[in-house]
């Protein structure tokens, strides 16, 4: 399913590689001259002068600083190592080993 996909995928590269070949092989024959492929128009041009200059952005306001109070953290600590008391008494064996 691998080899596929790859064949696949080369085959999309090697169609956009011909397209690009051929706009560039008419853009040499042909330059910005007007012609015409089978009776339709090429509007292909080899360099575009007229480039729309991107609009500018807007400023931005800056964002409101949040200056708020913070709080000490409080820990749940118990001074003591061990917990208070005696620990429950050891199980047994199970039933059926004995």
């Amino acid at each position: 399913m691998s080899s596929t996909s790859f064949m696949v995928k080369a085959a999309i590269a090697a169609l956009f590689l011909w397209v690009q070949g051929a706009a560039l092989f008419d853009a040499a024959a042909h330059g910005d001259q007007p012609h015409d492929h089978y009776g339709i128009s090429c509007d292909l041009k080899a360099v575009a002068h007229d480039v729309a200059p991107l609009p500018l952005s807007p400023d931005l306001p800056e964002p409101p600083r949040f200056f708020g109070t913070t709080e000490q953290p409080v820990s749940d600590y118990r001074a003591w190592s061990r917990p208070p008391g005696r620990a429950p008494p050891p199980r047994s064996p199970p039933v059926f080993l004995q």
